[in-house]
């Protein structure tokens, strides 16, 4: 189990990183993305996020994905986000190994962690969501910009003022699912620009987790 959560406010983000610590502990990455979607990886690291270490970055979005151990715990190899030129790809779920099989043999990838072939899926096409069955809350940098969408598995909360997290918080309501949705971060707001269905799958997390 992973968490993604994002603020303008540091303060904020401290608050949603405690909220869904919970959620793991064997990796954390924090990145920033200025008013005009020009996006920076500051840290991928192993072991626990400390908040009040994450430097001070005025007037720019941070993103922070907090990670369980769901892969090899002595390699960083796959701490989020997964990236492919100049896309990334911040994911919360779990997708269906006998899917992870189909996706390698589709793109024609070795690769065996599902994030980094979620991120070629997207980037190969928008309708790829419509086929992958297992469950994703995912931040999808598109080179130009942020988009969050989840399918009906997977959990995604956020408020007026585009803080975002994996737990729900305090004024804080759900991202509607099967939706890709643009992250304005002028206005604070998101947009739709894109729909899917979601596959059937076993696992199960809610909108409440």
């Amino acid at each position: 189990m992973c968490a993604i959560v994002g603020s303008f406010d540091r303060k904020k983000l401290a608050e949603l990183i405690k909220l869904n610590s919970y959620r793991g502990s064997h990796s954390y990455s924090v990145s920033t993305i200025d008013t005009h979607g020009n996006l920076e990886i500051h840290t991928k690291s192993l072991g626990v996020l400390i908040p009040d270490l994450i430097p001070v970055f005025d007037g720019y979005y941070y993103i922070v994905h907090i990670q369980a151990p769901t892969t090899d715990a002595k390699s960083s190899a796959y701490i989020h986000p997964a990236t492919e030129w100049f896309t990334c790809l911040w994911h919360n779920g779990i997708i269906k190994a006998d899917h992870v099989k189909k996706m390698q043999a589709r793109f024609g990838e070795d690769t065996n962690w599902d994030t980094e072939l979620v991120l070629r899926a997207i980037n190969t096409s928008r309708d790829e969501l419509n086929l992958i069955d297992g469950s994703f809350s995912c931040l999808w940098y598109d080179g130009a910009g942020a988009h969050l969408f989840r399918n009906s598995i997977s959990p995604m909360f956020y408020d007026s003022d585009l803080n975002i997290s994996s737990t729900k918080f305090e004024g804080s309501i759900s991202t509607p699912a099967d939706k890709i949705l643009r992250m304005d971060f002028e206005s604070r707001a998101l947009y739709n620009v894109g729909d899917f269905k979601t596959v059937e799958n076993p696992y199960f997390f809610g909108d409440d987790n």
